[in-house]
């Protein structure tokens, strides 16, 4: 979400008006010490933070019900909200926009993915927290609130095809205020290694960049995928950047006779998972549900091709023969045949890598999205953005 937040940033900057970042500061709550815990919740109060080039309010991160969070900021921020003339709602599902759709501000909704959805990916992962919220009271409660916010927006900015499709079945009432505003790509960070030979570390890998202890990443899926890539293609590796890996993830790895195959690097420097995208033969995205999936995106721009399950998202970009290959959902099988597939034609894989590029500068570069943002502004705040 930060890349959207730049962009909403730049976007106000460029017209003269100041932004002021409103949020939950769930960084602020102590990881350790029952007694600072306590202290923190009976003290903790609303303040403003510097966060580099951003000013923002932080809202105390309470043990409340996840809906009474999302409304918190409407009684503790309520004077910065009225303040306010321009309202932008950014985030995964929409429900950051409660406070504003309660005071009944004129907002811009940019979201990500529906909450339901988030929660059935999650579900099918196994994570039993989801299961419950989908079967309980506090599932149906989100779900009040998300059709809330989007009847309430002026406008709503879905980040993919997929994610506007899923707003528009789900609230039809909505659907006549639903544009496509895709993730930015910064296609001058994102773009092929200028050199002719692409660089190379170690032996030649897969890779995967991706908030792995999400559930919905499905990282096991993938290991089990590599252990059939791996018989037919021994030379490879697979490296996995973005998270440290649960326990159970490592061991599985070790099961499969996998552990000095499978890199796990973690969070990786931003100009290290440039290298990366540069370096690999194929990214592969695993997931069960993304509303989008950024990585993969970005792979695209630096002419790196895509192999993905049907999870949402990755549908609106990743094109079979041109700039990937979409296979079933949760089909490890599939996975590992459609990599083999695409290593085993190396002069069709290169092809495919200027494929990469041309669509994403065609479709998701920063410049244009910008111009797609103001377009969408200007509707909603024309005496503000001309």
């Amino acid at each position: 979400m930060i890349a959207l937040v730049r962009a909403v940033f730049a976007l106000n900057a460029r017209h003269g008006h100041s932004t002021e970042l409103l949020y939950t500061a769930t960084e602020q709550v102590p990881t350790s010490g029952r007694g600072d815990v306590l202290r923190y919740f009976w003290r903790a109060l609303p303040g403003w933070v510097n966060h580099g080039e951003w000013r923002g309010m932080a809202i105390p991160h309470w043990p409340l019900p996840l809906w009474a969070t999302y409304a918190l900021p409407a009684a503790l921020a309520r004077s910065l909200i009225r303040a306010s003339a321009i309202h932008a709602v950014v985030s995964g599902s929409n429900h950051c926009g409660l406070p504003a759709a309660l005071l009944r501000r004129r907002y811009v909704a940019w979201t990500a993915t529906l909450y339901r959805d988030e929660l059935e990916g999650r579900a099918a992962a196994g994570d039993e927290w989801a299961r419950r919220m989908i079967a309980g009271r506090a599932g149906r409660w989100m779900d009040r609130e998300e059709g809330f916010i989007f009847r309430r927006a002026a406008l709503i900015l879905a980040l993919s095809s997929h994610t506007a499709d899923r707003i528009r079945h789900r609230y039809p009432e909505a659907a006549d205020r639903v544009r496509l505003v895709p993730y930015p790509v910064d296609t001058d960070e994102c773009a092929p290694d200028l050199d002719s030979q692409r660089e190379r570390v170690g032996p030649p890998f897969i890779l995967l960049a991706a908030r792995i202890r999400d559930p919905r990443k499905n990282v096991n899926l993938l290991i089990r995928t590599f252990a059939r890539v791996r018989a037919a293609r021994p030379d490879l590796s697979l490296v996995v950047a973005g998270d440290d890996p649960f326990p159970q993830t490592r061991a599985l790895a070790g099961e499969l006779g996998l552990s000095d195959a499978v890199e796990f690097r973690g969070l990786v420097p931003r100009a290290e998972l440039i290298r990366l995208y540069h370096s690999a033969e194929l990214f592969a995205l695993p997931s069960l549900q993304e509303g989008l999936g950024i990585s993969a995106m970005e792979a695209l721009a630096c002419g790196l091709p895509v192999v993905s399950t049907r999870c949402g998202g990755p549908e609106g970009f990743v094109s079979d023969g041109h700039t990937g290959k979409l296979v079933e959902n949760g089909n490890a099988g599939a996975l590992a045949e459609a990599i083999l597939e695409l290593l085993a034609d190396p002069a069709r894989l290169e092809a495919m890598r200027s494929h990469c590029v041309e669509y994403v500068r065609a479709h998701f570069a920063r410049s244009l999205i910008e111009s797609q943002l103001l377009d969408a502004f200007h509707t909603v705040y024309p005496e503000h953005f001309n």
